[in-house]
């Protein structure tokens, strides 16, 4: 009995953002993404390697969702 692995082909690509461009959707700097990605906070790839500065992080779409709907806050009951 055989089973074969599902091809990649068949799998619709996710978009891989940038973490300029995560930056940009969040309205905070190109750091804070990389702080958040080494923390864990923000699920991220990262492909190749930097010799002077690291690069080639990729985030995911659906990290950026995960991680702004892991980061709504309740309302409360209470007015100030």
């Amino acid at each position: 009995m055989c089973h074969e692995a599902p091809a990649v082909e068949d799998a619709p690509a996710e978009p891989l953002l940038r973490a300029k461009q995560v930056a940009e959707r969040l309205d905070v700097h190109v750091s804070t993404v990389y702080r958040l990605a080494d923390s864990g906070a923000l699920r991220a790839h990262r492909i190749g390697e930097g010799r002077l500065r690291k690069r080639g992080l990729r985030i995911p779409a659906s990290a950026v969702e995960a991680y702004l709907n892991d980061s709504l806050i309740a309302p409360t009951s209470e007015v100030a």
